[in-house]
């Protein structure tokens, strides 16, 4: 037979003794779930005005009392309160602080201690239903005044027993049921009847550890949240936390418990764990790559550097050719870095767009003068064609779009020995407000075989016919194809071997409308070669010194170059000197180059702290993002650099900051 509990004694009013006021809201909010609980609390701050309400109020029969008051140690408290009421009900809250006392505190005569940091994620009101279940056991009546509420607290204790979601049970130490709710028996998976047929700590996983929950239940008198494993009948196992508490009379030894299945939520904690490790692991696999590009474009600023500057000298045909040579296997090299840099943002879901309205036709053209040399380099023709309709400013990722087209017509180049590459754009489809391009990009190169089409957007896919020997390393096209395919466009490819391959896509942009600025005062790059350009090269790299040294000095003939070692070194010149540029590296020892430029900003003379200042980094990162535009940065030279970005970009700012000033 089910354990049968005596009269009810006690009654469903609660004091909650608690000075923070946020924790009062919380045990407020956390009763209130209960939905019986939430008109029955209420609450005093302090010992000496509870033990005034209680006198006051002795329907009150349970208390929720926080170890941390104003008017005492907790400890104390706890006594005062049971000496004063002992008929009454007491359950501890205890913060981090307080979470040793636990079993003090049932020895000085609280039925339960909690802890404050779960109340988050874990309801009380079990808790409260078995320190009422056990003091109907110890307690006799209280008297007429809690006689008129008798009836209503046997109601409440069934609502919670019935309606709880957790296991919630009576047994012995042998675990022969007593009593139990119906979550019990769906928990376990057997019917009423074979429940009480059985002893339920045979179903606790493994038996070590029933052996170690019922040695802590028995030995502290309570337990609470012992993870266990729980076999159901048909042999499944869940992962629960058994919350318990010691039941001694003179008729009865066992305990009552609470059994949480959480077995999902583990699922859900394993999955948030995979998730952080992934996370974690590609964030570390960023920080490697990031740094294995600017470790890789450091010593590939020094080899395109001095390439450059000894195409310059007089050589023979012999010594260009090697120098030709050396340049075009680094910017294969510098090509491997940027598409391996592009496929771990493409992994790792780290792909921006940044949508800004631009000249379509000037970013063609200016790809055409990029790409030129390269098909030049072949005897390759290079071709543009426009049809109708295509609107001259658009609203899109220019940047992204450049990126893509340059990757198909290098794609079309390096696989075409003879005819050429064109590229053609078209107006597919256009509203009001927004038009659809087509782009083609077509060469007459070897073709892809049929049955490999499907393969060549994957990546490190290399396609080898005819005996052709390419070089690559497959990143190209699907590149191309997550750019398109993450801004809603898509993309394809028709070919056939010996006759060539045509490969298109779709994207649609806002049209925008042209704007004309008013013309300035002209003013010729020549104007800064009549004062000395004065430039504070901010570099440790010895190499890349003279790099840029010999560059600039090539470049105009009277050129004061000034070289700090790192940030320290910079401000020091800076504040001693005046410059009408500076070039700043970003990685440098003792000081780095985002925090001398906020020193820079922030703490020296108005004038000096608007100097012009270029970002010269081997961090692709910084100038793809702008991440130097944060720290007052004006611009960005990626290294290895290009001497006509590097000349345009000082003249353009020097002639800001010098003529115009």
């Amino acid at each position: 037979m089910p354990y049968t509990s005596p009269n009810q004694t006690i009654s469903p009013f609660i004091l909650l003794i608690e000075d923070d006021k946020s924790d009062i809201a919380l045990v407020k909010n956390n009763l209130a779930q209960s939905g019986v609980l939430r008109n029955h609390l209420s609450a005093c701050q302090s010992i000496n005005q509870a033990t005034t309400f209680l006198k006051e109020y002795p329907e009150f029969s349970t208390i929720l009392l926080d170890l941390s008051l104003p008017d005492g140690d907790g400890m104390v408290g706890l006594k005062h309160l049971k000496k004063a009421f002992p008929n009454k009900i007491i359950i501890v809250l205890a913060g981090r602080e307080y979470k040793h006392l636990g079993v003090a505190c049932i020895k000085a005569g609280a039925q339960d201690f909690i802890d404050k940091e779960q109340l988050e994620v874990t309801s009380i009101y079990p808790t409260i239903c078995f320190a009422v279940e056990r003091a109907q056991i110890y307690q006799d009546e209280l008297g007429t005044q809690l006689s008129k509420v008798r009836q209503n607290s046997h109601q409440l204790y069934q609502d919670i027993f019935n309606n709880s979601k957790d296991a919630i049970y009576i047994c012995n130490l042998e675990g022969r049921l007593v009593d139990f709710n119906q979550a019990t028996f769906e928990l376990f998976a057997f019917s009423e009847e074979e429940l009480l047929e059985i002893e339920v700590h045979n179903l606790f996983h493994t038996q070590e550890r029933k052996r170690e929950f019922l040695y802590s239940l028995v030995s502290n008198q309570s337990v609470a949240d012992f993870a266990i494993d729980i076999e159901q009948k048909n042999g499944k196992i869940r992962q629960c936390l058994i919350s318990a508490s010691m039941i001694q009379t003179s008729e009865f030894t066992g305990y009552s418990g609470v059994i949480k299945d959480i077995t999902e939520q583990q699922k859900s904690d394993d999955l948030r764990k995979a998730r952080d490790i992934a996370r974690q692991s590609a964030k570390m696999k960023e920080q490697f790559i990031a740094n294995i590009s600017h470790e890789m474009r450091t010593p590939m600023n020094a080899i395109w550097g001095m390439s450059n500057l000894v195409m310059q000298t007089d050589l023979s045909g012999e010594q260009k050719d090697y120098v030709s040579s050396i340049k075009h296997s680094t910017e294969i090299l510098l090509g491997v870095v940027n598409d391996i840099l592009a496929i771990s943002e493409i992994q790792n879901s780290q792909l921006k767009f940044d949508y800004k309205f631009f000249d379509l036709y000037e970013l063609l053209h200016n790809l055409m003068n990029v790409i030129q040399f390269k098909a030049e380099e072949k005897g390759l023709e290079l071709s543009l064609k426009m049809k109708e309709g295509i609107p001259k400013i658009v609203h899109g990722d220019k940047l992204r779009l450049n990126q893509i087209l340059y990757n198909l017509v290098l794609n079309g180049i390096k696989f075409t020995e003879k005819g050429g590459v064109s590229i053609v754009v078209e107006n597919q489809n256009e509203s009001n407000d927004f038009v659809q391009l087509k782009f083609t990009v077509s060469d007459t190169g070897i073709g892809i075989p049929s049955d490999k089409i499907d393969a060549i957007f994957e990546t490190f896919t290399l396609i080898r016919e005819q005996g052709m020997t390419q070089e690559g390393k497959g990143l190209g096209l699907p590149i191309a194809k997550n750019l398109v395919e993450q801004q809603g466009g898509k993309i394809g490819v028709t070919s056939e071997v010996g006759n060539g391959s045509q490969f298109y896509f779709d994207l649609l942009f806002e049209i925008g409308e042209e704007v004309f600025p008013e013309p300035i005062q002209a003013k010729s790059a020549a104007t800064l070669d009549k004062g000395a350009l004065r430039v504070l090269l901010v570099e440790d790299h010895k190499m890349n010194q003279l790099v840029a040294i010999k560059t600039l000095v090539k470049h105009w003939s009277d050129i004061e170059i000034t070289v700090a070692n790192d940030g320290r070194e910079c401000i020091d010149m800076l504040d001693k000197n005046d410059f009408d540029i500076v070039l700043m590296d970003i990685q440098m020892p003792n000081m780095n180059g985002y925090e001398a430029t906020a020193h820079i900003r922030h703490k020296m003379p108005p004038k000096k702290a608007e100097i012009p200042i270029l970002a010269m980094t081997a961090h692709a990162h910084v100038a793809k993002n702008e991440k130097f535009r944060e720290y007052g940065m004006d611009d960005c030279i990626l290294k290895p650099f290009e001497p006509k970005e590097l000349f345009r970009k000082i003249t353009e700012y020097t002639f800001k900051y010098k003529v115009l000033a």
